[in-house]
C-alpha cells in the first residue's frame, strides 16, 4: 500500500503541472479532494506501521507551525469583528459622496473581501497539505531518485513544448487572454513569466543530480567529467539543464532567466563557502557561464534584444507598487484581508493614473502580503522562508552524502531564484507554482533524514 500511495502522490504532482485555473476552479477542487484523501490514507498507514519520514516533519516542526499561524490570521481575517481604513474610506469618505443611507450600516469584518479572502485560506490549506505529504512520503533515497527524476520528465515536456510550440507559431492558450508577446515560448501558461517560473522550479532534479555528480567527481577532470555522463544514462541530465535554459531564454523573461543565474552564483559562493566539499569544484562556474553565453548567441537573440531596448525597465510597476505603499501605510499592522489587493488598489487608484485593467497583484510578492495580511503575515512568511533556506545550508553543509547535499543545494537555488523572481512578478500567487515552490521546500526538510535501506538500489536510469 505504501508503494501505491507513493505513485499515486507522483501521479498529482504530475497532474498539478497542467492545472492552469483559479482554486474554485472544478479542476483544483477535484485536485484538493485527492490530496486530502491521500493524506489521510497516509496518516493511517503511518500510524499502522507503514512507512513514514518522521524526522523530517519533527524538522519540519517550525514551518507547520507557522503556516498553521497563517491559515488561523486567514481565519480571523474572515470572522473577527474589524473595520479597518478601507471601511471607513468607503462609509465615510469620498467614495460615500454624501448619499449614504442613514440605516445602511454593514457588519464588517476584518477582511473587505471576506468571501475572497476564505478561498486564499483554502488553497493555504491545500499547500500545507501537500507540504506535509510531501515530507511524510519522501523516506527513502529510491524515492527521492524517482522524485527528482519525475521532476526532470516534467520540466523536460513543458520546456520542449514551449521550444516547438514557439518555433511552430502555435499558441497552446486562448490567445484572448494573452497580454501581447505572442512569438515567446508560453507552453500551457498564459504569462510567459510564469512559464519561466514553472521551468525554473522544475530545474531542482536536473541540478540536483548534476550536483551530486559534480561532488562525487574526485579528482576528475572537467573533460572526464563531461565524457562520462555523456556515454552514459546520465547524459539526460545535461539534456534537461539544457532544454530548460533555452526554454527561458524564449520566453524572454528577464527576471526568469536572470534570478536563477543570480540563485545559482548565490549557493555556489555563500553555501560552498561553508564546507571544504566544494574545494576546487567552484572553478566549474566557468563551463556554467561559458554554457549559458553560448546560449545567449544560439537563442537568446530576442532576449537581448528586449533587454537592450527596455534594459532593466520597471515600467508600470514602480508608479503600481507606489500606491501600494500609500495603500499600506493606512493598514501596515494588520492589512485589508487575504486576496483583497485588487479592491484596495480599485479605491486608491485614480483614473488616469494607469491603464484601464483590474490590478489584483502588486507584481511584488512582499507588497502584495504586506497589503493584504499586514505586517504580522509577511513576517510569518519570511519566517518561513528563513528557517528553510537555513537547514538548505545546513544539510547541505553537514551531509555526508552527495544525493543529500546535491538534492538541498539545488533546493536552495530554485527557491532563491522564485523569491528573486518574486520582486517585480506575481509568480508565487499561480497555484501550480505556489505548490511547486511548497513541494521543493518540503524537500530541504525531508532529505537530510532519509535513509537507505538493504536491498534498495537506485534505479538504473541513474547509475
Amino acid at each position: 500500500m505504501d508503494t501505491l500511495f507513493w505513485y499515486a502522490y507522483l501521479g498529482l504532482l504530475i497532474w498539478a503541472s497542467f492545472l492552469i485555473a483559479h482554486i474554485d476552479s472544478q479542476p483544483w477542487l477535484v485536485f484538493a479532494s485527492c490530496t486530502y484523501l491521500l493524506l489521510a490514507a497516509h496518516f493511517c498507514s503511518a500510524c499502522l506501521g507503514g512507512r513514514a519520514n518522521i524526522l523530517g516533519l519533527r524538522l519540519a516542526l517550525a514551518p507547520i507551525i507557522l503556516l498553521l499561524l497563517t491559515l488561523l490570521l486567514l481565519y480571523l481575517q474572515t470572522v473577527l469583528p474589524l473595520q479597518t481604513y478601507l471601511h471607513d474610506l468607503i462609509l465615510t469618505g469620498k467614495h460615500a459622496a454624501g448619499y449614504q443611507a442613514d440605516w445602511f450600516k454593514p457588519n464588517s469584518v476584518w477582511s473587505i473581501v471576506p468571501e475572497l479572502t476564505h478561498w486564499l485560506l483554502m488553497s493555504e490549506l491545500l499547500m500545507l497539505s501537500f507540504f506535509v505529504l510531501t515530507i511524510g512520503m519522501l523516506c527513502s533515497r529510491r524515492r527521492l531518485y524517482q522524485f527528482l527524476a519525475v521532476m526532470i520528465a516534467i520540466g523536460l515536456v513543458h520546456s520542449v513544448v514551449g521550444i516547438v510550440a514557439k518555433y511552430a507559431g502555435i499558441t497552446l492558450v486562448d490567445k484572448f487572454h494573452l497580454d501581447g508577446h505572442f512569438g515567446v515560448a508560453r507552453a500551457w501558461f498564459i504569462n510567459r513569466n510564469h512559464f519561466a517560473s514553472f521551468v525554473g522550479l522544475t530545474l531542482v532534479g536536473a541540478l540536483a543530480l548534476q550536483l551530486k555528480y559534480l561532488l562525487s567527481s574526485q579528482g576528475k577532470t572537467l573533460m572526464r567529467l563531461l565524457l562520462d555522463q555523456l556515454i552514459t544514462g546520465k547524459a539526460v541530465v545535461l539534456f534537461a539543464l539544457s532544454c530548460s535554459v533555452i526554454a527561458l531564454l524564449l520566453s524572454q523573461s528577464r527576471a526568469g532567466f536572470l534570478a536563477p543565474v543570480i540563485a545559482i552564483a548565490i549557493c555556489f559562493f555563500a553555501l560552498g563557502s561553508g564546507s571544504s566539499r566544494f574545494g576546487k569544484k567552484r572553478r566549474f562556474i566557468v563551463p556554467i557561464m561559458i554554457f549559458l553565453a553560448m546560449s545567449l548567441v544560439y537563442f537568446g537573440g530576442d532576449f537581448v534584444a528586449r533587454i537592450g531596448a527596455d534594459s532593466l525597465s520597471l515600467g508600470e510597476r514602480s508608479t503600481q507598487w507606489a500606491l501600494t505603499w500609500s495603500a499600506i501605510q493606512e493598514a501596515w499592522l494588520l492589512g485589508y484581508g487575504g486576496n483583497s489587493y485588487g479592491t484596495v488598489f480599485q479605491a486608491f487608484r485614480e483614473p488616469e493614473q494607469f491603464r484601464q485593467l483590474y490590478f489584483n497583484q502588486a507584481h511584488n510578492d512582499y507588497l502584495h502580503i504586506w497589503l493584504e495580511q499586514g505586517l504580522i503575515g509577511l513576517l510569518i512568511w519570511i519566517a518561513i522562508l528563513a528557517i528553510t533556506l537555513r537547514r538548505a545550508l545546513m544539510s547541505f553543509s553537514s551531509s555526508s552524502s552527495t544525493l543529500v547535499a546535491g538534492a538541498s543545494m539545488a533546493a536552495g537555488v530554485v527557491l532563491i531564484a522564485a523569491l528573486l523572481q518574486s520582486f517585480v512578478d506575481f509568480n508565487l500567487h499561480i497555484l501550480n507554482i505556489r505548490l511547486y515552490f511548497f513541494v521543493i521546500m518540503a524537500v530541504v526538510f525531508a532529505v537530510p533524514s532519509i535513509k537507505q535501506r538493504k536491498g534498495f538500489l537506485k534505479p538504473r536510469f541513474f547509475i
